[in-house]
């Protein structure tokens, strides 16, 4: 497009609409590039002596057309540096197509405290080990060894996709190490702490959602979204597939994968009783989020629906939300004179009792519960495991005793 300025342009210049465009040979090959600046004298200078600098570089052999221009679709070589933050926006934006909402939020979170730390208007030039040693002093002061670990495995994810597109010239993602984390904080309930915050419930439906709890070892947001459909009373059996998030709305579980949970006989008094309760308000639609950002539309009616406690009546939910939980077993404790502990502790009280009491098959009791394999069972229960391990030993003796007995050795 021809210029309306009464300036002669420089050769190689030219105006693209509202705005200059360097344009240059490279290799026989005719390339423009708009460089996103009106067509002032100080500008045009800019754009005249930017094309000087590319034609030295070619003429030296150092053009390194993605320096230059780092968005254009021509671009080869590495980027200039480039701001941390606005890299780090910019990931969030892609992996959003790949993940659940949950983890999207704390990408960002970890992220942006990660810009913080390390220094917002800082460039991908600085990137170092040296630089990224110090961010790891600095993250640690105040953490615990989970949240370090949860922090450095997406700031690592950030880093290698630094390093993937090219904004890094080398992989850093293997800098930043693990630290070593403390012991679980497993402080389960004891049968007369559980008796005793069931025999304190003012209202029915809490009793039965603490008996759910302490007999079937369900996360919190599991319970949130168990509905009725999900309930087999002649299979004694529930099955698991969606949980909640904090801020309301269906996901699939933690693991992404459905399970189905074995009911002991207090969890099916529970449910009969709760029966009563919630299962006459009507089955609604409801969207749950897959893996990817799809979504499955359900019809359910919740086991456990606000609306059918009396001083709840006129909540906007039919299903509880994890806040909401939490409120009520702190009430509990209060009432019951019971040390608190949040109810999480509720699913660590139904692996120790199943542990320590019932002497439970460990690969069982990690199906049971939603775990991939029994490598968490074994790293967060293993006091009790120690404990059931020597049990085992006297009951292997007992019966290797009357084996022995009867062939007369």
């Amino acid at each position: 497009m021809a210029s309306n300025l009464s300036i002669a342009l420089p050769s190689g210049i030219e105006c693209h609409g509202s705005t200059l465009r360097i344009v240059f040979y490279y290799k026989g090959k005719r390339y423009r590039e708009a460089l996103g600046l009106s067509p002032t004298k100080q500008n045009i200078k800019f754009a005249a002596g930017k094309r000087q600098t590319i034609l030295h570089e070619m003429k030296i052999g150092t053009f390194n057309y993605a320096q230059h221009f780092p968005d254009s679709k021509h671009g080869f070589g590495r980027p200039k540096g480039q701001q941390i933050s606005q890299l780090a926006a910019q990931y969030i934006d892609e992996v959003s197509i790949d993940v659940r909402r949950s983890t999207l939020q704390r990408y960002d979170w970890v992220l942006r405290d990660f810009c913080k730390i390390y220094g917002s208007n800082r460039s991908t030039d600085t990137l170092s080990p040296r630089s990224l040693a110090q961010y790891k002093r600095e993250l640690v002061n105040g953490r615990s060894g989970r949240t370090i670990n949860r922090n450095l495995v997406t700031v690592n994810a950030f880093l290698k996709w630094l390093f993937t597109m090219e904004y890094v010239p080398r992989d850093l993602s293997t800098i930043l190490a693990r630290v070593k984390e403390s012991e679980p904080n497993i402080e389960p309930f004891s049968i007369e702490e559980v008796h005793d915050a069931i025999s304190n419930c003012m209202q029915l439906q809490h009793r039965n959602i603490v008996t759910l709890f302490a007999y079937t070892g369900i996360r919190t947001g599991e319970l949130c979204a168990l509905a009725w459909e999900d309930v087999d009373f002649k299979k004694r059996t529930l099955h698991i597939r969606r949980s909640t998030y904090v801020d309301r709305g269906m996901k699939t579980t933690k693991t992404d994968k459905e399970r189905h949970v074995d009911l002991l006989p207090p969890a099916i008094e529970a449910l009969k009783s709760q029966l009563l309760l919630t299962d006459s308000f009507p089955a609604k639609e409801y969207a749950v989020e897959l893996p990817g950002k799809a979504k499955r539309c359900e019809q359910l009616h919740f086991v456990f629906n606000p609306k059918a406690v009396r001083v709840q009546k006129g909540s906007d939910y039919d299903y509880y939300g994890l806040r909401g939980i939490g409120r009520i077993w702190r009430s509990l404790c209060d009432n019951a004179g019971i040390k608190y502990r949040n109810q999480y502790q509720l699913r660590h009280t139904y692996a120790s009792w199943m542990i320590t009491h019932a002497n439970i098959n460990i690969s069982y009791l990690a199906q049971q519960m939603g775990h991939a394999d029994i490598t968490m069972v074994a790293k967060i229960y293993g006091k009790w495991l120690q404990e059931s391990n020597k049990k085992e030993s006297d009951r292997v003796w007992v019966e290797l005793s009357k084996v022995h007995k009867t062939t007369g050795q």
